[in-house]
């Protein structure tokens, strides 16, 4: 029997390779019949059994350290999620043969001692979180430059009118700006590389520096009223829990410029919703792009919802459709668990954390 342990709190490890038996029926409602990905989704999505056919395998899932601990004693492969595994526990895991990451960050990982025990460690990125940071940036994109006026002018035939040119107003360019990075985890590090690719200056705050990454990313630490004072483009990359439930309120807003953008493509929990839009209805920041809010769906009434739709409040939003892409929730799956198969065969790990 092979011991395969999942130790997350949600279900974004076992998500994609459960896909076709439990969630392809949503994809059904959301889908429209001829768009390729639902076809494929709800057909060709493995399944973990399928995967692990040749072999007795027993999945258990957890969800804090302590019921880790309770398992780990015969554990064969362990899959983390975003979690901070201890040196303590991760010792009694004697049978361990693979220890995977889902996540390029993971700085959970006590790396000394899965060293120490011999047992190699991969850190799989996620294409979720690419498709999320890549949203973001279409966002801001769209903001600097006036995308929806420029549909609106065209739309109106004022292009006839006005000839070619200078004909939308706030019109900018990239490179002049600082986008400021709200945590620096597996999704705000593509948005990083995206500013040094448009030459825009990057800065961050998170609750851990990281000093070994700042040259590589051509990213600068600030504290965190700097990050909201300095920002031209503010964009929201931490997780929720109860101790960072409405950490952007009337405070942190109050600090940003008058011309700055606010992106969350994070969780909407995290913002004072209420802070936020009377900051953009009396103009008091430039425009948002959110993907997620304090409440979903979006109540119809919401006055988020008029100020989407006036384009001269810069609002924009979308329906927490950020992490969509091709296959986005089965490759990250795949990712892991084909990893674990490889392991099993004897081939070559990939994503090995050296």
């Amino acid at each position: 029997m092979i011991n395969v342990v999942v130790w997350e709190e949600y279900n974004y490890v076992l998500l994609g390779v459960q896909f076709r038996k439990e969630y392809a029926h949503e994809i059904d409602k959301r889908l429209p019949p001829d768009d390729p990905a639902r076809a494929e989704w709800a057909k060709d999505a493995p399944l973990f059994e399928e995967i692990f056919a040749d072999y007795e395998t027993n999945l258990i899932k957890v969800s804090t350290l302590e019921e880790l601990d309770a398992v780990i004693e015969n554990c064969d492969y362990l899959v983390v999620h975003k979690q901070r595994l201890t040196p303590e526990v991760l010792r009694k895991g004697k049978k361990i043969r693979l220890l995977q990451h889902m996540g390029e960050d993971y700085r959970g990982i006590p790396m000394d001692t899965a060293r120490e025990m011999g047992i190699p460690v991969c850190a799989t990125p996620l294409i979720n979180y690419i498709a999320v940071a890549e949203h973001a940036w279409t966002l801001m994109l769209n903001y600097f430059k006036q995308t929806r006026e420029q549909e609106r002018q065209m739309k109106e035939r004022l292009y006839v009118e006005r000839g070619w040119g200078a004909t939308v107003p706030n019109v900018r360019i990239v490179q002049d700006y600082t986008l400021g990075l709200l945590g620096f985890g597996e999704i705000a590090r593509p948005m990083a590389k995206y500013a040094h690719a448009f030459e825009m200056k990057c800065i961050y705050w998170d609750k851990v520096r990281f000093p070994e990454l700042e040259e590589k990313y051509h990213i600068q630490y600030v504290e965190w009223d700097e990050l909201f004072k300095q920002s031209d483009v503010l964009s929201v990359h931490i997780p929720i829990m109860p101790a960072t439930e409405k950490i952007i309120g009337v405070r942190e807003i109050g600090l940003m410029k008058p011309n700055a953008y606010f992106i969350n493509t994070a969780r909407g929990k995290l913002v004072d919703q209420v802070a936020l839009v009377d900051a953009l209805q009396n103009r008091r920041i430039a425009g948002a792009g959110l993907d997620v809010m304090y409440e979903e769906p979006l109540p119809v009434d919401d006055p988020l919802q008029k100020l989407n739709e006036d384009p001269s409040y810069n609002v924009t939003l979308t329906s927490h459709s950020a992490w969509q892409g091709h296959w986005t929730h089965i490759r990250d799956s795949l990712n892991i668990f084909l990893n674990i198969y490889r392991h099993l065969h004897g081939d070559p790990l990939q994503y090995e954390v050296t």
